[in-house]
C-alpha cells in the first residue's frame, strides 16, 4: 500500500520497514483514514497516540504515512501539535479555581454537556430563536470564495456584499437554494457570513451567556478597566456561518485572548498557531498583518514552512479559548451560530501581547479598538503590576518626543477630558496625551495635528504622569480614575456604590443600572475640575489629599440620604410616580448637591 512510495522517496531504517508491514500500522493507517485522515484524528480529545508508549507508532506516521496520505514529500509532522481540552472531570476547577491555575496553554478546548447547551441554547441561540427574536435586524454580510487556499487576499475571495435581516440570514442557512432563487442579487458561487453583530442591545442573550460562564470571566478581568464599552471585547458579538464560510488568518486585533461558543448545530474546525510561533510566520509572509481577514490557508501550508501548529474541530457545545497574540483561522463545516468576546488575564505574557500588538498597529498606522494605553494606565494605578511600568513609560517617551519633532511651538493646556476616551477624528487612532481641539468633540492626535493651531490640549501633565509611574504606591484620585465598566479595584468607585443604598426595593432597575452612578461621577469629576482650577489654574494636583476626598464623598451621601427621605414620604403620597420621574428627582437632588 504505503511502502513502495516510502521505500522509493525516503530512507527508513530496517526497523521502521519492518513496523510499518506490521498488521497493527496497516489496520491503524486504514481506521484513521476512516476517521478523516491522521491530522484530524491526531488533533481529537482522544486517540491512540495519547500514550508515551505510542510514541514510535506516531513517528512513523510523522515522518513517512501523513506525507504519503498527502502525497507531499516536504511535510514534517513533528510540527502538527494538539490543543489543551479540559477534562469532564475536572471542568469543576474551571468554576471554582482562579485561571492561573487552570489555564496552563495557549489553545483550551472545553466540551460542555448536551443538556447544558440546550439549555444555553434554548428560545435564544438557533436560527429559528433569532430570527423570532430579532426577525428585522439589520447585519453587515461578507460574501467569500468557498473554495479559497491562498495566502493571497484577493478582493474576489472575500469582500463586504450586502447587509440582511436575521430572518433573511436563516432562510438563506436553511434553504440557500430557495433564498438564490428569491435574491438573483447573491451570486450561487460564494457563500456569505454575518459578522460583527452588535449584541449590546440583546440583554436575554448577554446576560444568558454570563450566566453560564465562570465569574472570572467577567471579575478577575483586565478589561473591567475600561473606561466606555466596547463592541467584541467586553460586549459578545454573534457570527452567524453557513458550510465553507471562513475566518481569515489573523491575530486578534489588540492581542487579546478570544473566548469562542459554537451554539451550532454544525461543527467548526480552527487552525491556530502559539504566539511563541507568529514570528516565524510574519518571516515568511512579510505583509501578514496587511490582510489579516483576508485569506485562507490548508494546514498543509503550514506543516510544509516547519510553523508548529494546531488543528481543533470545534463542536456544538464546544468553548474554544485562544490565547494572546495567537494567529487563528477557521472553517465551517456545517451551519453554525458563534458568539465570542474578549478578555484579560492580568499576567506578563498577556500584557506583553498586548504591548507587542499594539506596536504593531502603531507601526501599519491602524485604527484603535481599544484604547489601549488608558487601559494600561488605570490597570497600573490599581493593580500595581509592574510589567506595566515599563510599557507607559515607553508610551509616555513616545508621545513626548512626537510633540518636540513638532516645528510649530505650542501652548499647552491641560484638558479637563482625561477620564474620557479620545480618538482621533482623522486617523482614528486613541489619544494618550496631547491632542488639538478643532470643534465641537473633532480632535487631532499629533500625527495629524494642524500647524496653524497655537494651543495644544494635554489629557494628563506629562511630568506629573511620569512621576505617577515612578511612584511606589498610587492611591485612588478623582483625577485619575473614571467609572470602569466592571468590578475593579478603585476605592473611589467602591464608595460611590454606597449611593446604590439610597435605593428602594422597588427601584431595582435603577439599582442594576449604571446610568445613576456614572452621571454622579461626572459631577464629582466636574467639581474636582472646577474647585482645583480656580486655585491653581488649568494645572492638576496630583497629591489631593484623599481624606479630605473621602469626607466630601461621605458628606455628599450624608446629605443624599437626607434627600431620600423626603423622596420615601414623596413616594407614599404618591405611589403613581413613575421610575422616570423618581431618576429626574435623584439627578434634579445630585445637582443641587453638588452646586
Amino acid at each position: 500500500m504505503y511502502i513502495e512510495y516510502i521505500e522509493k522517496n525516503f530512507k527508513p531504517t530496517v526497523k521502521e520497514l519492518e513496523l510499518l508491514n506490521s498488521k497493527e500500522i496497516i489496520e491503524l493507517y486504514q481506521y484513521i483514514q476512516q476517521q478523516g485522515g491522521f491530522i484530524k484524528y491526531y488533533s481529537q480529545q482522544y486517540n491512540k497516540f495519547q500514550s508515551q508508549d505510542n510514541n514510535e507508532i506516531l513517528n512513523l506516521f510523522h515522518k513517512y504515512l501523513l506525507n504519503y496520505e498527502l502525497k507531499s514529500l516536504n511535510i514534517d509532522g513533528q510540527y502538527l501539535q494538539r490543543c489543551a481540552y479540559v477534562e469532564f472531570d475536572k471542568a469543576i476547577n474551571c468554576f471554582t479555581q482562579s485561571p492561573e491555575k487552570w489555564i496552563k496553554d495557549q489553545i483550551i478546548l472545553w466540551s460542555l454537556p448536551n443538556d447544558v447547551i440546550n439549555k444555553l441554547n434554548k428560545n435564544l441561540f438557533t436560527f429559528q430563536d433569532m430570527s423570532k427574536n430579532h426577525k428585522n435586524y439589520g447585519m453587515d454580510i461578507r460574501a467569500q470564495n468557498p473554495l479559497i487556499d491562498t495566502t493571497e487576499a484577493k478582493d474576489e475571495n472575500f469582500f463586504q456584499a450586502f447587509t440582511m435581516t436575521v430572518k433573511q440570514y436563516k432562510d438563506y442557512a436553511e434553504d440557500p437554494k430557495t433564498f438564490f432563487k428569491n435574491n438573483p442579487n447573491y451570486k450561487k458561487d460564494k457563500v456569505y457570513q454575518a459578522v460583527n453583530v452588535d449584541m449590546e442591545k440583546w440583554k436575554d442573550e448577554i446576560h444568558r451567556l454570563f450566566d453560564f460562564f465562570p465569574n472570572f470571566f467577567s471579575i478577575n478581568n483586565g478589561l473591567n478597566y475600561l473606561r466606555q464599552n466596547c463592541k467584541g471585547a467586553n460586549v459578545p458579538e454573534i457570527y452567524m456561518r453557513v458550510q465553507n464560510c471562513w475566518i481569515g488568518g489573523q491575530q486578534d486585533f489588540q492581542g487579546l485572548s478570544q473566548i469562542n461558543i459554537n451554539h451550532g448545530p454544525g461543527d467548526c474546525v480552527w487552525t491556530i498557531i502559539d504566539a511563541n510561533h507568529v514570528d516565524k510566520l510574519f518571516n515568511i509572509m512579510p505583509d501578514l498583518y496587511l490582510k489579516e481577514g483576508r485569506w485562507y490557508v490548508n494546514i498543509v501550508y503550514f506543516l510544509q514552512n516547519k510553523i508548529p501548529v494546531k488543528q481543533i474541530i470545534q463542536k456544538q457545545g464546544d468553548i474554544l479559548i485562544i490565547g494572546p497574540g495567537c494567529f487563528f483561522q477557521a472553517k465551517n463545516i456545517g451551519n453554525s451560530i458563534h458568539t465570542s468576546f474578549n478578555f484579560l488575564m492580568m499576567d506578563d505574557f498577556s500584557l506583553q501581547q498586548i504591548y507587542i500588538r499594539q506596536i504593531k498597529n502603531d507601526h501599519y498606522k491602524f485604527q484603535s479598538v481599544i484604547a489601549i494605553r488608558n487601559l494600561f494606565l488605570d490597570i497600573y494605578i490599581h493593580e500595581k503590576l509592574c510589567i506595566l511600568k515599563e510599557f507607559l513609560n515607553y508610551f509616555i517617551d513616545e508621545e513626548l518626543q512626537r510633540q518636540l519633532s513638532k516645528k510649530h511651538i505650542s501652548h499647552f493646556e491641560l484638558s479637563k477630558s482625561s477620564k474620557d476616551v479620545l480618538i482621533c477624528a482623522k486617523c482614528q487612532k486613541e489619544i494618550f496625551i496631547f491632542f488639538q481641539y478643532i470643534k465641537d468633540w473633532v480632535i487631532y492626535c499629533p500625527d495629524c495635528y494642524v500647524d496653524d493651531q497655537d494651543v495644544v490640549y494635554m489629557k494628563y501633565n506629562i511630568i506629573q504622569l511620569k512621576c505617577l509611574i515612578q511612584a511606589d504606591t498610587i492611591e485612588c484620585s478623582k483625577l485619575l480614575c473614571s467609572n470602569y465598566v466592571g468590578e475593579s479595584k478603585c476605592k473611589l468607585k467602591q464608595q460611590l456604590k454606597l449611593l446604590m443604598q439610597l435605593l428602594t426595593e422597588e427601584n431595582t432597575t435603577i439599582l442594576e443600572s449604571r446610568q445613576f452612578l456614572d452621571e454622579f461621577i461626572v459631577g464629582l469629576n466636574i467639581e474636582s475640575s472646577n474647585s482645583h482650577n480656580q486655585q491653581n489654574g488649568s494645572s492638576v494636583d496630583f497629591g489631593y489629599n484623599e481624606k479630605n476626598q473621602i469626607k466630601k464623598i461621605k458628606e455628599k451621601i450624608t446629605m443624599m440620604k437626607l434627600q431620600h427621605d423626603k423622596l420615601k414620604k414623596h413616594k407614599q403620597q404618591y405611589d403613581n410616580h413613575s421610575e422616570l420621574q423618581v431618576i429626574k428627582y435623584i439627578q434634579k437632588t445630585k445637582r443641587r448637591i453638588l452646586n
